[in-house]
């Protein structure tokens, strides 16, 4: 080969080794996104989930559910025969409204002799209020037939006291019952006078 053709192959391969310095270089792939897990659920069960939760939202805002509150008292100075008034808090109507009320308690002797250990630990119920109330709608309130009849009206009673509410009602419409407990116990106020306070005495 003569030093011409030698010389002709290296200008070549010069000129393609610039041509390939002078292309840009080729973009990087792009990494694939990955998606979180909670995107990849399908769409129809993300639709069944919310409507279920919309049902369990709406059925908690119309089932019934009671409050209790202090209603007035018949002795001011004899706070046991507080009475008590329940409010139903859900939209769905209840009937049937009946009541069990208990009572344990430790009446105290009359005398204020130190010797007199006459004391007496008792327990009272009374069920006979079965129906005391037709029909209750949302936010109405009846008194509760619970006061002086199952705690000794009058009588000296030590501190410690408990109070037992047991009210059931039907759900209007169905034959479904329900109930609910409330419980109190006395303590003392400012004064040194008893007073029901709601609370699980159990």
């Amino acid at each position: 080969m003569s030093a011409k053709s030698k010389a002709a192959r290296a200008r070549r391969r010069l000129r393609a080794a610039a041509r390939l310095s002078q292309q840009p270089p080729l973009p990087a792939k792009p990494l694939p996104k990955h998606k979180p897990a909670w995107l990849k659920v399908p769409r129809w069960l993300w639709a069944s989930a919310s409507a279920l939760l919309a049902v369990v939202v709406g059925l908690h805002a119309l089932y019934p559910s009671l409050s209790i509150n202090d209603d007035y008292s018949f002795d001011q100075m004899f706070p046991y025969n507080t009475s008590f008034s329940i409010s139903n808090e859900g939209i769905w109507p209840i009937t049937d409204v009946s009541a069990t009320c208990g009572a344990d308690f430790t009446m105290l002797p009359w005398t204020t002799d130190p010797n007199d250990k006459s004391k007496m630990d008792l327990h009272t119920e009374d069920d006979n209020h079965a129906n005391f109330a037709h029909e209750l709608n949302y936010r109405e309130r009846v008194t509760l037939p619970c006061n002086h009849n199952v705690v000794a009206n009058g009588h000296r009673i030590a501190p410690g006291a408990r109070l037992t509410i047991t009210v059931s009602y039907r759900l209007k419409g169905t034959g479904f019952r329900h109930s609910q407990t409330f419980k109190f116990q006395t303590v003392a106020g400012w004064n040194g006078q008893q007073f029901w306070q709601y609370g699980d005495y159990s």
